[in-house]
């Protein structure tokens, strides 16, 4: 909208701008607290969102401790890395395993041209990727030819057409489920063929052997298995990764009974899982210190939002400052947060669950100590944590995993239904307004400062109509005592 150009005050010589401008920052009080409503009322939702979003994290940190990969870590060694490397997982226990030798690794079936000159087609030129299969010597149906694999087990057609070339052939064996990797030498023109499994099992064959003369290849060629002693027993795995008592070692080379043997332990993992439940813990506090910061914080009442008249008499620092304090105790005695906080420390003391061992949190190294300041904040004893954690594991696990009674099953129902309740009165992140309940007060707000601003337009037009027709009065009445006193003067 275009602000007309005015000019007032040239009969009176009153500073008539200013004096409406006066009037209007009078009228415009009821907008500048609507405005200030307005603003608090939005920091107030992002504030909701703030802890949404802390207890959104922390819920997903009660999920993903949920696993029981988190609770049974185990750690794994092996006395010789080079020779035999070993991993354990949740399943593997304290287990120790010997392996006396290793007499072979398990291999792919492979083969490849064997020629000592580069491989020619049938009129003695080398072939290449364009080559035609059937310009191979004794190869004459390409549509015909099969493949058989450990993954296939049975001869497949390869699917190729009548003037199929060297590179359809190609994508045909390194098809996804083919069992094979092909890889053809541009400058020898020879064709290499592995089987991606390894073990006795591993076949590469043609059903028409001419295609494997033609690349002077081997056909039907087989894998072996690996062939190692374990604890003095003769084992043969088609594998190099060999999983045994729930431990995956991979051997890496061969040696003899005669060297030294090779030992694989696994043991629990007490730091992993200790720093697993830290974590989750320390989330947990994070979010409880955000809610009870945000719950006990002091509202300044004599520090309102700023008006914007207000914002451009100040400097950034003082409006900085200043906005400190207005935005503070915006969720302060909240219901919401109380609920929260309260029925979250429950979770910690209510947890009781049948086991052979410790059946309560405080048993294990967790409370939320002696200083009631804390708000519910859990403090870990680590020595009795991790003795906890080594001595009867199973006892930990369910202490935070059981469904009926766990602390972590508390955890996700609380915040869900923390997070839900918050969501209907503040909104998610991107939310369209009128979703949530504070949404549609900030549009109600924004309604009435619409209508009083054009309330104020036409207020403001007023007085300068006014002062207008006070100016034009003035004007005339001026005149006419010019007109007198030159009427009076003239006749003396």
């Amino acid at each position: 909208m275009t602000t007309p150009i005015r000019f007032g005050g040239l009969a009176s010589g009153i500073d008539t701008e200013s004096i409406i401008k006066q009037l209007m920052t009078v009228e415009r009080i009821p907008v500048d607290r609507l405005d200030q409503k307005k603003q608090f009322t939005t920091w107030k939702v992002d504030a909701y969102r703030e802890v949404n979003r802390s207890l959104l994290t922390l819920r997903n940190a009660a999920v993903d401790l949920t696993l029981s990969k988190n609770f049974y870590a185990r750690s794994a060694s092996s006395s010789d890395n080079a020779k035999i490397s070993v991993t354990a997982s949740p399943a593997s226990g304290s287990t120790s395993l010997q392996v006396d030798s290793v007499q072979a690794l398990a291999k792919s079936a492979s083969t490849f041209s064997s020629t000592a000159t580069d491989v020619l087609d049938k009129n003695g030129v080398k072939v290449t990727r364009a080559t035609k299969l059937t310009d191979l010597t004794g190869v004459t149906d390409p549509t015909a030819l099969s493949f058989k694999s450990s993954v296939s087990g049975d001869f497949v057609s390869l699917g190729l057409s009548a003037d199929a070339t060297v590179e359809d052939l190609l994508t045909k064996l390194n098809a996804k489920g083919s069992g094979a990797s092909a890889f053809f030498d541009d400058a020898t023109g020879k064709l290499s063929l592995t089987s991606r499994l390894t073990g006795n099992d591993a076949t590469l064959q043609f059903n028409d052997a001419t295609l494997a003369t033609a690349f002077h290849l081997t056909n039907g060629v087989t894998g072996t298995n690996a062939e190692l002693t374990v604890n003095g027993l003769a084992i043969s795995r088609p594998s190099n990764t060999v999983t045994i008592d729930n431990v995956t070692f991979t051997l890496n080379q061969t040696f003899n009974s005669t060297s030294s043997p090779v030992t694989l332990n696994t043991k629990p993992d007490t730091q992993a899982v200790f720093d697993n439940i830290k974590a989750f813990v320390t989330k947990y506090n994070e979010t409880m210190e955000l809610m009870n910061k945000k719950y006990g914080e002091q509202q300044y009442r004599d520090f309102p939002p700023l008006t914007k008249t207000q914002r451009e008499e100040l400097s950034e620092d003082e409006i900085k400052k200043w906005e400190e304090k207005a935005m503070s105790g915006s969720l302060r005695s909240d219901g919401m947060l109380q609920t929260a906080t309260t029925t979250l420390r429950s979770a910690w003391s209510s947890t009781d669950v049948a086991t052979s061992g410790p059946n309560q949190l405080y048993q294990i190294g967790l409370s939320t100590g002696q200083d009631f300041r804390a708000g519910g904040k859990i403090e870990i004893d680590e020595t009795k944590l991790k003795a906890a954690i080594e001595n009867d594991p199973e006892a930990v696990y369910k202490l935070f995993t059981d469904t009926s009674n766990g602390l972590l099953a508390k955890v996700r129902d609380t915040t869900r239904d923390v997070r839900s309740n918050i969501t209907r009165v503040a909104g998610a992140d991107g939310g369209l307004a009128n979703t949530y309940s504070l949404g549609r007060e900030l549009n109600t707000i924004d309604t009435r400062i619409e209508r009083l601003n054009r309330q104020l337009i036409s207020k403001e037009n007023a007085y300068y109509s006014r002062f207008a027709a006070m100016e034009q009065a003035m004007n005339q009445a001026n005149s006419q005592a010019g007109s007198l006193q030159q009427f009076l003067g003239g006749g003396m």
